[in-house]
């Protein structure tokens, strides 16, 4: 496994406690409180991108769930599961704000993540959504006939 795709994992994680403790905590710090002491801490390059996305993701939450809720075609966020709705997160604060990851791997990133972690329904859903960012972001292709 990639260390973005442990990172994500480890994002993923830290946003459903987050959520599940009233969304008061600041991110990175729920982080560093939730590490066990006992293990291993992740290496610098795991951390280093579970604090960026953590820190995108609290800095532009309002833009991302309004995205990601207008993409939700008859879903508000407060109907979609903790762990649905914070992937989507996840994927996209890296589709909108991170220009280093490509538009797809993002996607299916998030794929890989709802196989993992989400519902039965969780894959379908994220893909839906994730597709209509990723044509609202990806340039139309160029008609080179004359």
């Amino acid at each position: 496994m990639g260390s973005r795709t442990k990172a994500r994992a480890r994002a993923l994680q830290v946003l459903y406690a987050w959520e599940m403790r009233g969304s008061s905590e600041r991110l990175q710090e729920l982080d560093r409180e939730l590490r066990s002491p006992r293990r291993r801490p992740p290496d610098p390059e795991v951390q280093d991108y579970i604090e960026l996305l953590l820190t995108v993701i609290e800095r532009e939450r309002a833009v991302l769930d309004a995205r990601i809720q207008a993409l939700a075609d008859n879903w508000r966020l407060s109907r979609m599961t903790t762990v649905d709705r914070n992937i989507l997160r996840i994927a996209a604060a890296e589709m909108l704000y991170l220009d280093a990851i490509p538009l797809r791997v993002s996607l299916q990133e998030a794929i890989r993540l709802a196989e993992w972690f989400g519902t039965e329904e969780s894959r379908r859903f994220i893909n839906g959504v994730l597709d209509a960012l990723l044509r609202q972001l990806e340039p139309e292709p160029q008609d080179e006939g004359g």
